[in-house]
């Protein structure tokens, strides 16, 4: 007896057509999108890097803003 082929895939790397996926998985791919667009040196990580590499950057500007705060308070523009 034969088998049944696998579903073909469409995409390259067996992602589904935007189309073919639900409302709530395009809205969280294109968020992603968005957010390796902001944050630096993501453009062509994974998901995971991506939210590592994330929280580092938010850590950074966190710091940044208490940084200059700080300049703020001793300097007084």
């Amino acid at each position: 007896m034969r088998r049944a082929s696998p579903p073909a895939r469409r995409g390259g790397r067996g992602m589904m057509h935007m189309r073919e996926k639900k409302p709530l998985q395009c809205l969280v791919l294109k968020k992603l999108r968005k957010l390796k667009k902001i944050v630096p040196g993501c453009r062509d990580v994974g998901l995971e890097a991506l939210l590592r590499r994330t929280a580092d950057y938010i850590s950074f500007l966190e710091l940044k803003v208490i940084v200059l705060k700080r300049i703020f308070d001793i300097h007084g523009v």
